[in-house]
């Protein structure tokens, strides 16, 4: 099984607004609703895509029930810890006149201690049943910086392989228990090593940074160039396969998803060549997403068609 960790969970709204204009009163043409958050969204993936997977975060309030319910009606098993608070909204405007997208993210209910310490429990409960467990997206306010440091050294002793997908210092410390892989963009990982990642030689090299901290794979998102996986001894440049994208909202959730996925089907530990057939796995779930209007949907044939499509080359 994976599991998945939320603890901003959110409920992703898609308003459909041609010609949107600042100050100015906007007419919505259409609207959608899906339970959202990073690691909801590649729990939704994860489950397109065949595995069996619980998401587990913070809920709270009329808005967590919409996320629980919705994810259950997915095939997503739903077992989080309910709190007092509101689940948040992420509002995404996307005006199809323009091609613009515009985000616009509530900060989510504050955590109070008793509630982190139920979740850390539930890392220990659910990480024992897991072969694969991802934490994504930021923190919710009230939980310590160094939550997925703590999430992921529980996961980590309970023998399952980690993945950590966030930013700033929630990733910086999230580091510090050494995840199986992280995924940072070409910014978050300049800012992760004080070096440049601006060509695919230096993300490697500052990759290389992260590897010296009990890391085992980094993927250097590029955005709709791919990504640069750099394990220990080996560095690829991964390419997707040439689509024109609906919305790219969610396609660093689906790479993750991808990946996680084929690692929980190999059954095996992964050696080098299992790794980047991992990411090419997760790009081609990533360009299924960038087809879908919502974040966190792929379409099974078409990854599997697609990962034939994606280009790995040797660095």
């Amino acid at each position: 099984m994976i599991t998945t960790f939320t603890l901003n969970a959110a409920v992703d709204k898609v308003h459909y607004i041609d010609d949107f204009a600042i100050n100015k009163v906007n007419r919505v043409r259409d609207i959608a609703a899906e339970p959202g958050g990073k690691g909801n969204n590649v729990a939704k993936v994860i489950r397109l895509l065949g595995s069996d997977v619980t998401a587990s975060g913070f809920l709270g309030g009329d808005t967590g029930r919409f996320v629980h319910e919705q994810l259950t009606a997915k095939g997503v098993v739903s077992d989080s810890v309910w709190v007092s608070g509101q689940t948040r909204e992420a509002l995404n405007i996307i005006d199809r006149i323009r091609g613009t997208q515009t985000e616009i993210l509530e900060p989510g209910p504050e955590i109070g201690a008793d509630e982190w310490e139920r979740m850390k429990a539930a890392g220990q409960r659910l990480s024992e049943k897991s072969k694969v467990v991802c934490f994504s997206g930021s923190l919710p306010r009230g939980v310590p910086a160094g939550a997925y440091a703590d999430l992921i050294r529980i996961a980590k002793a309970a023998g399952a392989l980690t993945c950590l997908d966030s930013s700033g210092e929630s990733l910086a410390r999230g580091l510090e228990s050494g995840p199986f892989m992280v995924k940072p963009n070409r910014d978050e990982l300049a800012q992760l090593t004080g070096a440049r990642a601006d060509t695919p030689e230096h993300a490697t090299d500052a990759a290389r940074q992260i590897i010296g901290r009990g890391v085992a794979m980094v993927v250097v998102s590029l955005d709709k160039d791919g990504s640069i996986a750099v394990t220990a001894n080996e560095a690829w440049t991964v390419r997707p396969p040439k689509i024109v994208p609906v919305n790219t909202v969610g396609c660093g959730d689906a790479l993750v998803a991808g990946i996680a996925g084929y690692l929980d089907r190999l059954g095996r530990p992964p050696n080098a060549a299992a790794l980047i057939q991992a990411v090419v796995w997760g790009t081609a779930a990533a360009a299924s997403n960038a087809m879908y209007p919502i974040a966190g949907y792929v379409n099974a044939a078409d990854v599997r068609r697609w990962a034939k499509e994606v280009t790995a080359t040797l660095l």
